[in-house]
């Protein structure tokens, strides 16, 4: 959706057609590699996020590109928040309630879209630092763990925002924390776990962003760079992208390396914590 929303405004501002050409599977990694390997002269981006740029490296040793060394960063477009939510029968109506209860011999069940997931990391790593029995419900995607947990299959779910929302704001599913360090505009009375329990160690942020190869020269990287950034100041676009459940962050390629750096730094060091192996 991003990819869409934002070729076709790129289309109009620079008078090319952009085309969306989707690869996925492999977490994103078959699509990064693609670009990684394409011709460095600034007619090839990815559109991608946390998986193939900060994750995928920590656990899998063949993975056929560097993130680091083989793509450039170009612009951080928008953050997804990761919320934890139970149904709205649950009588837990606070994170506060839900650590209490999670710290109880029989634990809680938590839903993710998938194994490996930052999600599933994040709460694994909860189970270690804070003393929880949470027991991981694996899913193939935030869609079906977002159907189970509001028929109240599951006891709660950590998920990115976009397929909770509808739910959240029909009242079928009560949003208890973001694991992120701020709150988010798409949930603005929502606290993050550190206002709402005091657990600043624990994040499972999202986002998406534009990269390019590494070696696409610097003129060309400024331009494209100064054309998206363009892209995204404009109401309309940002709007687009919130229906989406997007919040629109427009960082630059420089902000958008660091976090990259620290996010890359941050997965390998847990991953090595909880000795994580993705079978």
């Amino acid at each position: 959706m991003m990819a869409r929303v934002l070729a076709e405004q790129l289309g109009k501002q620079m008078g090319q057609t952009f085309i969306v050409d989707n690869k996925p599977g492999a977490s994103g990694t078959i699509g990064a590699d693609a670009v990684a390997k394409s011709p460095a002269d600034g007619y090839t981006l990815l559109a991608g996020g946390n998986p193939e740029l900060t994750f995928m490296q920590a656990v899998n040793a063949k993975l056929p590109y560097d993130p680091l060394r083989d793509l450039a960063p170009l612009v951080l477009v928008a953050r997804v928040p990761s919320v934890l939510v139970v149904p709205e029968s649950s009588p837990i109506r606070t994170a506060a309630q839900y650590l209490e209860r999670a710290r109880t011999a029989q634990g809680l069940t938590y839903g993710t879209p998938g194994r490996g997931t930052g999600m599933h990391l994040a709460f694994e790593l909860m189970n270690q630092l804070h003393g929880t029995r949470l027991v991981h419900v694996p899913y193939k995607g935030g869609g079906p763990a977002t159907t189970d947990v509001v028929a109240g299959q599951i006891e709660s779910a950590v998920i990115n925002a976009p397929p909770l929302l509808p739910h959240i704001r029909a009242g079928k599913l009560r949003a208890l924390a973001v694991l992120q360090d701020e709150r988010s505009p798409l949930l603005p009375d929502v606290p993050t776990l550190k206002e709402a329990v005091g657990i600043a160690d624990i994040q499972a942020s999202a986002w998406f962003a534009l990269s390019m190869p590494a070696n696409v020269p610097a003129d060309i990287r400024g331009k494209l760079e100064t054309e998206v950034r363009k892209a995204l100041d404009l109401p309309e676009l940002k709007a687009a992208l919130a229906k989406g459940g997007l919040d629109v962050v427009n960082l630059p390629a420089a902000r958008m390396g660091e976090i990259v750096t620290s996010e890359a730094a941050y997965n390998a060091a847990t991953v090595k914590r909880l000795a994580f192996k993705l079978d």
